[in-house]
């Protein structure tokens, strides 16, 4: 059960670090994303403050890995890219990051009007 518990928490903190890479340049927003995350299973679970610390050790050794990772992926990419290509491609980036911050945006909006909604519904 605890083997499956740990494996359980290992993928959702990996699933987590994902997110969090996919959205360079939202640091702010991550940080108070992975305490509110780790915050909720700390809590759910009724981990140890060992515990917490173990999960937040094993989450940042993997968001290292993964951060790795992509560093080498995107060397090996720009090796095989023209200059012109790399360009291009760095503007395609700049293009998602820019939708993705404007989707983000319009979510936040979303939350916080149906927040808004039910607050007046319990008046």
């Amino acid at each position: 059960m605890k083997k499956t518990l740990m494996a359980g928490l290992f993928a959702l903190t990996t699933a987590a670090s994902c997110v969090a890479l996919a959205m360079p340049g939202m640091d702010g927003d991550k940080g108070r994303y992975h305490e509110r995350h780790m915050e909720r299973i700390a809590t759910e679970l009724e981990l140890t403050t060992e515990q917490q610390e173990q999960l937040r050790a094993v989450h940042e050794e993997q968001f290292e890995k993964m951060k790795a990772l992509h560093d080498e992926r995107k060397e090996k990419v720009d090796a095989i890219l023209t200059d012109e290509q790399r360009q291009k491609m760095q503007q395609m980036r700049e293009e998602k990051r820019e939708k993705m911050k404007k989707h983000m945006e319009e979510r936040k909006e979303r939350k916080s009007d149906k927040r808004d909604d039910t607050r007046s519904d319990a008046s």
